[in-house]
């Protein structure tokens, strides 16, 4: 994974590149777990393993490194400075509550070497902990994900939540009008979000994981982009997730998306598409002008919870063996979950994740030339993926606009989630 190379990228470029590859190798085992709609937050998960990693041992500490992929140092430099200044758009919180007679001398060093947001403290009660997921989730997430009892000695949780509006929010169509023929939404919603401008967040794009794909890049006001991916319904649902983090990285880095021109398609329907032609007026002859005019897709919300230990994917294992050695309790027991949700409306979107590692003890010119333009309106119209990411939207070509972003962690991954059906407009 890399962990001898030194880094000379920033550490918003470093993270969200790790977040990437963490997130490609945990899909197959998030999508087991979810074979409809899906929620999480790898990078919820990524900062505990770079918690744990610091105090961990020789025994684990390669299995920790591989999991983060990098060194562990390096994870924590980078624990550090994503603790000290978060993306703007999300609220992050990282706790470690000690059951007390288990604070020896590593344990209490380990504490200390955490980042100084990290909360500490003795261990809370379930009214307790059920107050800080929600305190710290913007009440999304009301409940802590698992119910605690007197046997828990050492508990890490992180817990990450946005809630933002779009900058300009979506108009509202029929759906029986920009459904595909194919699509298995057809009898269930009425009505399908819209969007007429979508000149420099809306693409068909030609993808390493998933081949030719329709994107679309909602921007919010505080500085926060989802970006919707939807593939051919036959490319598997972990390809496709792959490649809405290729246009995360373009945003990270402000490469210009992998844009395909409109006149390098077949005219007619796509798996998420209509390409239309019409002749036009044109300030040269022959000249050829394309854009999207319109984007379609469905109001969502999903809600789901992950069973970490249920993989090797996720890296849970090393980590809570470090956790069980911090408390000297070779016979001790372990857990890991995370919760998630999240919602994507007319008007903003919104996603909370709050995710836990214990270990208990044992029990106008006017043109005059003749040219072609093709357009194309983009369809959402079958299960597709959605990842929202800190900063703006990645440029979709030679024309295209960079929103400023007042965070370095610009294009860092933040929720993902796998849209398997829509949910009825609101008003």
């Amino acid at each position: 994974m890399g962990r001898d190379t030194a880094q000379a990228t920033a550490p918003g470029q470093r993270l969200g590149a790790l977040i990437d590859d963490y997130s490609r190798r945990v899909y197959p085992a998030v999508l087991e777990q979810h074979p409809d709609a899906s929620v999480s937050s790898p990078l919820g998960v990524w900062l505990l393993l770079a918690a744990c990693a610091s105090g961990a041992s020789d025994d684990h500490r390669a299995a920790l490194e591989d999991a983060l992929g990098c060194a562990v140092d390096e994870a924590t430099d980078l624990l550090h400075a994503f603790m000290a200044s978060p993306p703007p758009a999300l609220k992050a919180a990282i706790a470690v509550w000690v059951k007390a007679g288990y604070a020896g001398p590593e344990l209490a060093q380990w504490v200390r070497g955490l980042p100084p947001a990290v909360e500490s403290g003795s261990m809370p009660t379930q009214q307790e902990a059920d107050a800080w997921a929600d305190r710290h989730t913007l009440g999304l997430i009301k409940s802590f994900p698992m119910q605690l009892d007197e046997s828990i000695s050492l508990l890490l949780s992180s817990a990450l939540a946005t809630r933002v509006s779009w900058r300009i929010p979506f108009a509202v169509v029929a759906a029986a009008d920009h459904l595909g023929d194919s699509s298995p939404w057809h009898d269930t919603v009425a009505r399908l979000l819209w969007d007429s401008h979508p000149a420099h967040v809306a693409m068909i794009a030609q993808t390493r994981a998933a081949g030719l794909v329709a994107v679309h890049q909602a921007e919010a006001r505080e500085d926060l982009t989802v970006i919707s991916v939807s593939a051919d319904p036959d490319i598997p649902r972990d390809r496709v997730l792959d490649a809405a983090h290729e246009v995360a990285a373009c945003a990270r880095s402000g490469r210009e998306a992998p844009t395909r021109s409109l006149f390098d398609l077949p005219l007619g329907s796509g798996h998420s598409w209509l390409i239309d032609e019409r002749e036009i007026r044109t300030r040269q002859p022959g000249e050829r002008v394309e854009h999207v005019t319109g984007v379609s897709l469905p109001a969502w919300h999903i809600k789901a919870s992950l069973a970490l230990k249920a993989s090797r994917l996720f890296g849970s294992a090393p980590a809570l063996a470090t956790m069980l050695e911090l408390i000297s309790d070779d016979g001790g027991t372990s857990d890991a979950v995370q919760a998630a949700l999240a919602s994507f409306t007319r008007y903003g979107f919104e996603a909370a994740a709050v995710t836990m590692f214990a270990s208990a003890e044992a029990a106008v010119r006017v043109p005059d030339q003749r040219g072609t333009e093709r357009t194309a309106i983009l369809r959402f119209d079958h299960p597709y993926a959605a990842l929202a990411i800190a900063g703006g939207p990645a440029p979709t070509g030679p024309t295209g606009r960079r929103t400023q972003s007042g965070s370095s962690f610009t294009g860092l991954p933040l929720f993902t989630a796998w849209v398997g059906a829509p949910e009825e407009v609101g008003q």
